[in-house]
Order: C-alpha cells, then sequence, then structure tokens
C-alpha cells in the first residue's frame, strides 16, 4: 500500500498544472524478497494476488478520470515481483522520453521486503528516476517509533520519497509533486489513528490482466472491505497502521466492485483482505448484497479473516449462503498463558472446538494462523500443542508463524526500550525465520519445532483425516485437496513459507542481493540442474503421497461401500481365525535381528497378507501359502543355529502361533461366503489399490500393492548382485510377484463377465 496504499479517492480538488510532458507514466511495484542465498523469490505462477496492486491501479484509474491533469496521458503498469521479473532497465528507458514523465512507486512494503525494495529503488534513482516508497514498514515505523529510526533516514539519503499512512486524500498531490519535481522527503498521513480516512467515499480496486496472468488462477481475486481491528494484540502491525476503529465501503460498492470484476475478467473467488470481517459494523448488509449477486447468477465464493470471539448467531449462516467457502482465524496458540501473553484476551481455548464445530456445519472449512515462539512455548510443549490443534481443535488448514517483532507492533516498541537483541537484517523479519532470543528454546529449537509444526499438520495421517470429514462435500474436498498441493509443496518442498510461494521456483542469476557473489553462468546453470531434478523427484513423490490419500478419502458409491463392507467382514474373521494380526507383531519384532535370507522367504507372506481376497480362488491361493508357513518356518530355524537365541525364539513364536490354528469346516463356509460376494463387486474397479491392515482389521484403498511390485523389483536387483541368484529363478519371482499385486483386476474382469 503505497503508504498503507490500500484504497483510493477521486482527486478532483487537485489545482490543474501546466503540463511539460505528453505522457505520466506511473509503474507500481510490489517488491518480494531474497531468499536465504541472496536470489529475488520468484515463481513461474503465482497464488495470492497482492491487494495493494488492485487498490493502488484503482486509485490511479480514479485520478486519471478525474481529469485533474488535463489532457495529460495518464499510463498506470503494474508488476508483481513474486511472479513477474522487473524489466529494471526497460522502466528507465521508458522514462528518457522527453515527452515521458516516469515515476515509480515501490507499494506495499513489508518488513522482509524492504531490503529488496531499497535495491531497487537505488538503481531507479541511480538513473535519476523519482522513487515513492510505502508500505506496512514505513507507516509502522514511522507511527511507532518515529522518522529519525535509521531505515526511514537510509531512504531520505537516497532521494526516495516516503509515505506514511493512507493516501486515499492525498494521492493525486502526491503524482502532482512528482510531475513537477518536488516530491517530499516524507509524507506522513497517520498522525492521527482515530480520524483516518472514510474509505466507504475511495474509489474501488481494480484489478491488472496483465499481472494476472501470471497466477495460476485468474480467476481469484483479492479486495479490503474493510480497515482495522478493535483488539490489541500486542505482535499487530494493524491496530498502529490502519487504527482500531473499524472503517468500512459500502456494502453496494463491494456489490458493484464483484460485479464489473466478473464481467470485465470472470472473478469468481475472492480473498476479503479485512483483518477482521467479523468487526464491520455491516456485515450483515455486506452479505445479503453478495446473496443478491449470487441470486442474479454471479456465483462469487470467498475467504476472509475474523476472530474467535462469539459471533451474532446469524454471522455464519449468512456467511456461507453469501458464497463464504473458508475462514481465517487468527487462533495463534492452544496455550492460555501464551494468549495472556500477547494481549489475546478474545481466544478462549476452551471454546475453539466449538467455535470450529459451527464453521464446519456450515460447510465453510477452518484455517487457522498459528505462532510458535510464544513466550511459554518449549520444544518439548509446542509439539504437543500442535498434536492438540490436529487431534481435538481439528482445523481444516493452517499457517505456522515464528514470532518476530514487526516495526509498527507493540512488541517490537517494547523490545527496542528494553535494548533487546532483534536480528539487523530486515530480509528475515518474516516470520519464517528466528529473529529474537526465544527464553525457552535455541534458535535452532525454534526452527526445528517450527519446521516440524509444518510436517506434522500436512502429514498423510492429517490429510487424510481432514479430507475424510469433507468426502461427502465435493467441492469442499476438491477446494482442500488443492490447497493442500499449494502448502506442502511451499513449506516442504520448495522451502518457503505458502503466503508467499507460488509454484515452480525461478532464480535470475543476475538478480541478487548485494553482497553475494553473482555465479559465473556455467555454474549457475550446474547448480539450477541439480536443484530442479531434485524438485522433480520430490514432486513424483509427492504426488505419489497425495494419490494415496485420494484413494483411502475419496467419497465410494453405496454399491462399492457395501462391497467393501462384506469383503472387510468376511477377511476379518479369517484373519482372526488365522490369528494373522499376532503373526505379523511376532514378524515385525523378528524383522531386527533376522538374516537378509529369513527376511526375504518371509516377506512375500507378509505381503500376500495385506492384501485383499476377493473370491473362493484367492481363499485357496492364499491357504496354500498359508500351510506351506510352518515348514518354511521349521527350514529357517535349522539354518539360524549360529544366529542366537533371539532370532530362533521369534521363529519358535511364530510358528506357535501357527500350529494353534484349527480350521475344520470353517472353510466350506468362507468359500460359500466368497461365492456371494463375487456377485456384487462395484462395477467401477479400483480394488488395485486395495489393502487390508489386519492390525485394525479394515479394509482401505491404498498405491501400495502397486508400490510394493517396483519396490520388491529393485531389491530383488540388489540380492541378485549381493548373492548371485539364478537369474530364471529372480524372473520366475518378479512375475509371481506382478501376478500377485494385479490378480485383483484378473478375478474382478472374470466375475464381472460371470465367468
Amino acid at each position: 500500500m503505497l503508504g498503507q496504499l490500500t484504497s483510493g479517492q477521486e482527486a478532483t480538488d487537485a489545482p490543474t498544472p501546466r503540463l511539460p510532458f505528453k505522457k505520466f507514466r506511473i509503474v507500481l511495484i510490489k517488491p518480494s524478497k531474497y531468499d536465504d542465498d541472496g536470489y529475488v523469490i520468484r515463481f513461474w505462477k503465482g497464488v495470492l494476488p497482492s491487494n495493494t496492486l488492485n487498490v493502488l491501479h484503482g486509485l490511479t484509474e480514479a485520478v486519471k478520470r478525474s481529469g485533474v491533469f488535463g489532457d495529460l496521458k495518464l499510463e498506470i503498469v503494474t508488476f508483481d515481483e513474486t511472479t513477474e521479473k522487473v524489466p529494471v532497465k526497460k522502466i528507465i528507458r521508458w522514462g528518457r522520453h522527453r515527452s515521458t514523465k516516469l515515476v515509480v512507486g515501490l507499494v506495499g512494503v513489508q518488513t522482509n521486503q524492504f531490503p529488496r525494495a531499497i535495491e531497487l529503488g537505488r538503481q531507479f534513482r541511480a538513473a535519476g528516476v523519482d522513487v515513492i516508497i510505502g508500505g506496512f514498514h514505513t507507516s509502522g515505523t514511522i507511527n511507532m517509533l518515529g522518522e529519525k529510526e535509521p531505515d526511514i533516514q537510509e531512504l531520505v539519503q537516497e532521494s526516495i520519497s516516503i509515505v506514511s499512512g493512507e493516501v486515499e486524500e492525498n494521492w493525486a498531490e502526491i503524482l502532482a509533486d512528482a510531475l513537477h519535481g518536488r516530491l517530499k522527503p516524507i509524507y506522513s498521513f497517520a498522525q492521527d489513528l482515530r480520524n483516518l480516512i472514510d474509505i466507504g467515499k475511495a474509489p474501488l480496486p481494480q484489478m491488472s490482466p496483465k499481472t494476472m496472468r501470471h497466477f495460476a488462477k485468474p480467476n481469484f481475486g483479492t479486495a479490503d472491505t474493510s480497515r482495522g481491528c478493535p483488539f490489541a494484540c500486542s505482535f499487530c502491525t494493524i491496530i498502529n497502521v490502519q487504527g482500531r476503529k473499524m472503517r468500512e465501503r459500502s456494502p453496494e460498492a463491494i456489490a458493484e466492485m464483484l460485479r464489473r470484476n466478473y464481467r470485465e475478467h470472470r472473478i469468481t473467488f475472492y480473498f476479503f483482505t479485512d483483518d477482521n470481517f467479523a468487526r464491520k459494523k455491516l456485515w450483515r448488509e455486506t452479505f445479503e448484497e453478495i446473496i443478491k449477486l449470487r441470486k442474479e447468477g454471479i456465483k462469487i465464493s470467498f475467504m476472509m479473516q475474523v476472530d474467535l470471539a462469539r459471533k451474532p448467531k446469524d454471522f455464519v449462516r449468512l456467511a456461507a449462503e453469501a458464497g463464504c467457502t473458508q475462514v481465517f482465524i487468527g487462533m495463534e496458540s492452544v496455550n492460555p498463558q501464551n494468549l495472556k501473553a500477547e494481549g489475546k484476551g478474545q481466544n478462549k481455548v476452551e471454546e475453539y472446538q466449538k467455535i470450529i464445530e459451527e464453521w464446519h456445519d456450515a460447510g465453510v472449512v477452518v484455517h487457522t494462523g498459528y505462532i510458535i515462539g510464544l513466550p511459554f512455548d518449549t520444544r518439548e510443549q509446542v509439539p504437543r500443542d500442535i498434536r492438540y490443534l490436529t487431534d481435538v481443535i481439528q482445523p481444516d488448514q493452517a499457517s505456522f508463524f515464528m514470532l518476530t517483532p514487526l516495526p509498527g507492533s507493540h512488541d517490537h516498541s517494547e523490545m527496542k526500550k528494553r535494548g533487546e537483541w532483534m536480528d539487523p537484517d530486515f530480509n528475515k523479519r518474516d516470520s519464517f525465520h528466528a529473529t529474537i532470543k526465544h527464553p525457552n528454546m535455541t534458535a535452532e529449537e525454534w526452527t526445528r519445532v517450527y519446521e516440524d509444526a509444518w510436517k506434522t499438520f500436512y502429514s498423510k495421517e492429517n490429510m487424510i483425516k481432514i479430507l475424510s470429514r469433507w468426502n461427502h462435500n465435493p467441492k469442499v474436498y476438491w477446494n482442500l485437496m488443492s490447497v493442500f498441493f499449494w502448502y506442502k509443496n511451499a513449506a516442504l518442498i520448495e522451502k518457503e513459507h505458502p503466503m508467499i510461494a507460488g509454484f515452480f521456483r525461478l532464480k535470475d542469476r543476475l538478480s541478487r542481493r548485494p553482497g553475494f557473489a553473482v555465479d559465473p553462468l556455467p555454474a549457475h546453470l550446474w547448480k539450477r540442474a541439480k536443484e530442479v531434478v531434485d524438485l522433480f523427484i520430490s514432486w513424483a513423490k509427492f504426488f505419489k503421497e497425495m494419490e494415496e490419500v485420494w484413494l483411502q478419502t475419496r467419497k465410494k458409491s453405496e454399491k462399492e461401500e457395501k462391497w467393501l463392507e462384506e469383503a472387510q467382514r468376511i477377511q476379518g474373521e479369517i484373519w482372526q481365525t488365522l490369528k494373522i494380526a499376532e503373526w505379523q507383531k511376532a514378524y515385525s519384532n523378528a524383522k531386527s535381528i533376522l538374516p537378509a535370507k529369513a527376511k526375504a522367504l518371509l516377506d512375500p507372506f507378509e505381503e500376500l497378507s495385506s492384501k485383499i481376497l476377493i473370491s473362493g480362488k484367492d481363499l485357496n491361493a492364499f491357504l496354500r501359502q498359508w500351510e506351506g508357513l510352518q515348514s518354511r518356518l521349521q527350514e529357517l530355524r535349522l539354518h539360524l543355529a549360529r544366529e542366537g537365541e533371539a532370532a530362533r525364539g521369534w521363529l519358535d513364536e511364530m510358528a506357535r502361533i501357527h500350529r494353534g490354528i484349527r480350521l475344520g469346516s470353517r472353510i466350506q463356509e468362507w468359500q460359500e461366503a466368497y461365492s456371494r460376494l463375487r456377485h456384487s463387486l462395484p462395477s467401477r474397479y479400483r480394488l488395485l489399490h486395495a489393502k487390508f491392515d489386519a492390525l485394525s482389521n479394515r479394509a482401505l484403498y491404498s498405491r501400495e500393492p502397486l508400490d510394493r511390485f517396483w519396490s520388491n523389483t529393485l531389491e530383488q536387483v540388489r540380492r541378485l548382485r549381493l548373492w548371485n541368484i539364478d537369474l530364471g529363478k529372480l524372473t520366475t519371482s518378479l512375475i509371481k510377484d506382478f501376478f500377485l499385486t494385479t490378480s485383483f483386476a484378473f478375478t474382478y474382469r472374470s466375475a464381472s463377465r460371470g465367468e
């Protein structure tokens, strides 16, 4: 936000100047930040568009429409550096035409983006281009610490004009000053936070199709419908920049913007960037206007940010009716001591579960913001808290942040007064690095529990649990699936926070932070080649994992559910009779001490016992293997005379379990049951991906049967090298393994043909 540039107002009161130029080109750049290796963070496709650019675009278009600059042609160009390379030399050339006046605005600059912003500013100033900078960093710093702060004075020395506060009532004045070469060092519009501008009279944000082409979802828009928050969280910068008094756009104006963007750009999904939508006075009227749009056939949906305080009883219902599909809630912690320490008194941990259930009942996904590194966090406690979050509170999505004192927050101001250490590198003030000394953890411990929080929440097990809650609702299910692809790829593969990440990281060799060496082209290409290969390998593993998640959570037809339930009942009875679970536990305990040759003989049976039987033929094949198990165990025991008592003891235990089984007439009963089951196989065949878990006595969908085939193939090749096994035996083993893996398919085809 140029100075918090988040909206605009018609500039009809500014005087008409005498203009020496025919064109006034205004370039608005949302800077990125540097990674830890000094490269500008940029992606092939972005995910989260910048509301600042939309707001500044709308504000400048309003100035253009006002005619305040007479016949001067205003041209607006926007760049979001997280998805677009900023063509610095090209932009500078634009300003060398005598008939063109050029000004560059570095907008919406957050603290972690400040080093990149100032470097861009220096490059433009070196070429004589006027530069303006604004955003939460400059606004928060000036509002809380004053204009004499070193980073503010550094900008002054570079002749970069600084904006603090909101500019809706002053944007035309700033542009006029730029046009006439009289930009002031500092524009400050936020001295009185109780009397900020009325954004209800401001022009609406306007998106740039050029910029949106660089995002994965071109139908994704951002908009602020209100500003401010009445609460007083000590880590928050919003309240010291946008104030604690709620100011909002009219519901009619919001509806007008949504309608226009739908008709002109087909925008159907929005992130309402309001810090706290739930505190709007006109929340009901806003929802009702959006509901009217939906009844017109403009099916807008959106996500918004709300608090955890109690809501009017109609709030959740109307939000869902208006198209809210996701709420972002600043939960911050499940530890009441931490919440009290950070002034988050409105959050009551004992109410979290009930509040989330209310949103879930309305069909709305809950995304929680969670801070790690609050005063009462420890390396032992954080993992327990995250488990409580996933197992008890059960939000659907989480964003984790490391506690970071940002300029503009009460925490930062108090730490500065006390002279406490804070990492001087603003590039690390991104809430993803340890930038202060934690009272209970080293920086390494803090970073580890932060990274582990991501791994725990986005583990395969937790994603399966979350998606299983929503498989009755296909729209929510697939939205969450796409979010998991985005978040897990960003946090655990790309190693960047999802809020700033996109898809496929790009690295410009020459766009490197001052102080970092620029690699020669061959060295750079070699490094990137290795990184890309590693990335593709990680993606391959990731896609396999997500396929597994899908297989275990997808919605099954009623016929398929009934078939699987009956198959599970029959096989569960057989496995209990054969004590397969006991045998598997004993074998699991024996594995670590059995030699490789012994495991090579017993592994196939363990794998066979995880397959789902779907016919009498499958049952007979399994029983033949089971009957031969006793002689196999005896043979192994004879060859383990020198292996020690422990290994022989486990083999004896497995043999004892096997000897204790008496089947009698049960086989005939099972054969009859499978004969009945065979005729009710579901028409859509996916049993190739099914497995049976003997420990839980459940049938599951999984890609493990296919994975086992390929892993066994590699293992057999490895054994061939180590033991010089006869090639014929290896080939026979692989073919047998393949047919075991795919036997369900052959059985199903036969059954479906009535054979």
